[in-house]
């Protein structure tokens, strides 16, 4: 019991700053031109990138984040840069990105690896949580992969999705998560201002 205890206190957390769910409504927004094939090649680099990057900011995250000079809260706010001008398009255009294979082959990567699913948020949870325990660092890496396995799954059956939404309501709300997906740039902002408004 006390180690299915131990495991839901890593679990969890990552389970909320990864956020398959809400991931998956974006994902959902933003492939809903894209034919199954393309979709599918999204979601694997998604997934894989994602994994590659927390995986090695867990194993490594102090080092690299030392031996750079790079913050949490300047990945925060390069984090909301991207973010914030995917969404302008979004809501500007309907759809994110253009459909050219160019485009395509790197989505998978940005916006959906960095900085959706290994964004800040998680990369910085991973680095705290792994100068806990040997035990606790064990957990996190399973949690991780765990999460993504979810995320991987989600996206997979996204197709689905679309088939009961339709071209015309998916148009509306990619606009729509365009403005969600603004919102979550302009949160990576004030995060970052207010965790260097403490420090200083």
């Amino acid at each position: 019991m006390s180690l299915i205890v131990d495991f839901l206190k890593v679990f969890m957390p990552l389970l909320v700053v990864i956020d398959p769910f809400g991931t998956l409504a974006i994902f959902v927004a933003m492939t809903g031109s894209f034919n199954r094939v393309t979709r599918r090649s999204i979601a694997r680099d998604a997934v894989v990138y994602a994994t590659v990057i927390i995986m090695l900011f867990a194993l490594v995250g102090d080092i690299i984040i030392q031996f750079f000079g790079i913050s949490i809260e300047a990945l925060e706010i390069a984090g909301g840069i991207i973010l914030l001008l995917m969404g302008i398009e979004m809501v500007r255009e309907g759809a994110k990105p253009d459909t050219t294979t160019e485009n395509t082959q790197n989505m998978g990567i940005v916006p959906f690896a960095t900085p959706f699913l290994a964004g800040p948020g998680a990369i910085s949870l991973v680095i705290i949580l792994m100068k806990g325990s040997y035990e606790t660092r064990v957990l996190t890496v399973v949690s991780a992969l765990l999460v993504l396995a979810i995320v991987y799954i989600f996206f997979i059956f996204s197709a689905k999705i679309l088939e009961l939404i339709g071209d015309k309501v998916m148009t509306a709300i990619t606009r729509i998560f365009g403005l969600l997906v603004a919102g979550f740039a302009i949160q990576y902002f004030i995060d970052a201002l207010i965790a260097l408004s403490v420090i200083r």
